[in-house]
């Protein structure tokens, strides 16, 4: 009989979304030096197009093959096609207690227009450094 992975069994991923390739890349590199793992994604679709939910947790494949949790979602507010904001709201209904981290240089009005769909995001300011990404992981 074959045996399933359980979640603590899975490992597990950030995942990042960012529309210029170059800031996606350095992210899942500065995360590898701190021995977390990632995946790009450069649109909220292409992010969408390849999870899953496996027992409540949101679930993509790992650069190996392997089934992961995706742990924390970093990404960007201003995205091509769907947008950041867009984007968490389609991420909560798959799972509502999912950590995000959201990019953003936008002005405080732009944040206000959405603020109920970013309730529980944390917020973090560009330019930032890779401490505060940290920081943002564990808070999130």
């Amino acid at each position: 009989m074959a045996q399933t992975q359980t979640d603590e069994q899975m490992p597990q991923l950030v995942a990042l979304v960012d529309d210029e390739a170059q800031i996606g890349q350095a992210l899942k590199a500065l995360l590898s030096f701190k021995g977390i793992a990632s995946s790009v994604h450069e649109t909220a679709e292409s992010l969408l197009a390849v999870v899953s939910t496996h027992d409540g947790k949101l679930c993509l494949k790992s650069d190996d093959g392997r089934l992961a949790v995706v742990k924390s979602v970093v990404l960007d507010l201003n995205l091509p096609g769907m947008n950041g904001a867009d984007l968490v709201v389609a991420l909560r209904r798959m799972q509502p207690e999912l950590m995000i981290v959201m990019m953003t240089a936008a002005l405080e009005e732009q944040l206000k227009e959405r603020a109920q769909d970013l309730q529980g995001v944390t917020l973090l300011p560009k330019p930032f450094t890779l401490e505060s990404l940290e920081r943002a992981l564990q808070v999130a």
